[in-house]
């Protein structure tokens, strides 16, 4: 039941409207516990957000609940007040609104089916569904020679597209925080955030304040860059460097070999001039934004060219198409190659200075460069 789940909630009660859906559940111990946040189709547009805790072991479920309202404010650690009050202010008269929410439901693999009704006797019904762990790429992507795509990089805008390097050209763009089944990014900020901040505060050879947002996104990119879970998906405004990362682990694949990976490119020019960024880690709003951060302690954002996409979204590739459908812009496509060309590609980037030695500076980006070098595939 963890993850993040999505869908349309329909009310039955003529006072109440439409919405849509979205349901953050982490595991944490013996319950399943989040928050779902109801977005209305119609103004105003008041995010009522509902905690929500379910047993493990309860299956069909039921769950009782206060409701709450999103107050859009972007620093505070908890931007939730009591509905009632939230709408009396925005509407600038009283407004009786439910306070307590009582809901039904089940669940199996992929599907959540929800039932409520309110102590004003609201009711409603909702089917929402999650991502499955094993879904391949919705991206189409043009099957290409190294030959060919190198040529067409080399005539890139430079910082008008980004890129990003997979190994397997049927991985969707998905956050390794998104991969390992959480979705409560509210409880990640309180919790992971300043649990690994204390964990690796005294190693940090320059200090950083996670109570500010830099710092903070700062901390956090250093912890993506480290292997400690995070909602950021890295990006690289160098083609080569994706490139890099595409074919990093596939230098002895067998000629043979037609599996292919992947480069995507994005619009970035395009995409922040038609959506404001949301500059925050945890938010209810569908976010995909784009971030680059300060590089205190962190000396591989450099050589890597990077910049990271922070989100909030578990399907990254659907948001993203929706977005691309309803402005009628093209914001990401991707190039396949198959593994087989590995040895040319490599060989390549290192003649360009792309190698992890210079990517990872220390001492593990040296040795893995002359392994490379020292080791070469037979």
């Amino acid at each position: 039941m963890n993850g993040q789940w999505l869908g349309t909630k329909y009310s039955t009660s003529e006072h109440t409207r439409d919405g849509n859906l979205i349901v953050n559940l982490d595991r944490i111990g013996d319950s399943y516990e989040g928050v779902a946040y109801n977005w209305p189709l119609q103004p105003p547009f008041i995010c009522g957000t509902i905690p929500f805790r379910v047993p493990v072991n309860q299956n069909p479920f039921a769950t009782e609940s206060i409701l709450l309202a999103y107050t859009t404010q972007t620093d505070v650690p908890f931007p939730f007040v009591d509905a009632s009050v939230y709408a009396s202010q925005i509407t600038g008269s009283p407004q009786s609104v439910a306070r307590r929410v009582y809901i039904e439901g089940d669940w199996n693999s992929d599907r959540m089916r929800l039932s409520y009704s309110t102590d004003l006797g609201d009711t409603g019904h909702a089917i929402v569904r999650r991502m499955a762990p094993d879904q391949q790429s919705r991206v189409v992507g043009k099957r290409t020679t190294w030959k060919e795509l190198k040529s067409e990089f080399l005539g890139t805008s430079y910082r008008q597209f980004i890129f990003r390097g997979q190994s397997n050209a049927n991985w969707p763009l998905r956050s390794l925080y998104h991969r390992e089944g959480r979705a409560n990014l509210y409880r990640y900020t309180a919790e992971d955030v300043p649990m690994m901040h204390k964990r690796l505060g005294g190693q940090l050879k320059q200090p950083m304040n996670i109570n500010l947002n830099d710092d903070r996104g700062g901390f956090v990119h250093l912890l993506q860059h480290h292997g400690y879970p995070t909602p950021l998906l890295d990006w690289s405004f160098s083609p080569f460097v994706a490139a890099f990362f595409a074919f990093r682990s596939h230098r002895r694949s067998p000629n043979g070999n037609e599996q292919c990976a992947r480069i995507f490119r994005f619009n970035l020019t395009a995409w922040v001039k038609s959506l404001e960024p949301i500059l925050m880690l945890a938010t209810p709003r569908s976010n995909f934004s784009f971030l680059e951060f300060p590089t205190q302690n962190n000396p591989r954002v450099i050589p890597q060219q990077a910049l990271s996409a922070v989100t909030s979204m578990d399907d990254i590739e659907n948001y993203v198409q929706s977005q691309e459908q309803m402005r009628g812009e093209s914001f990401l496509d991707a190039f396949d190659i198959p593994v087989s060309e590995a040895d040319a590609v490599m060989a390549d980037l290192r003649l360009m200075g792309v190698t992890a030695g210079s990517l990872f500076p220390g001492i593990d980006g040296a040795c893995e460069e002359m392994r490379a070098w020292r080791f070469p595939s037979q």
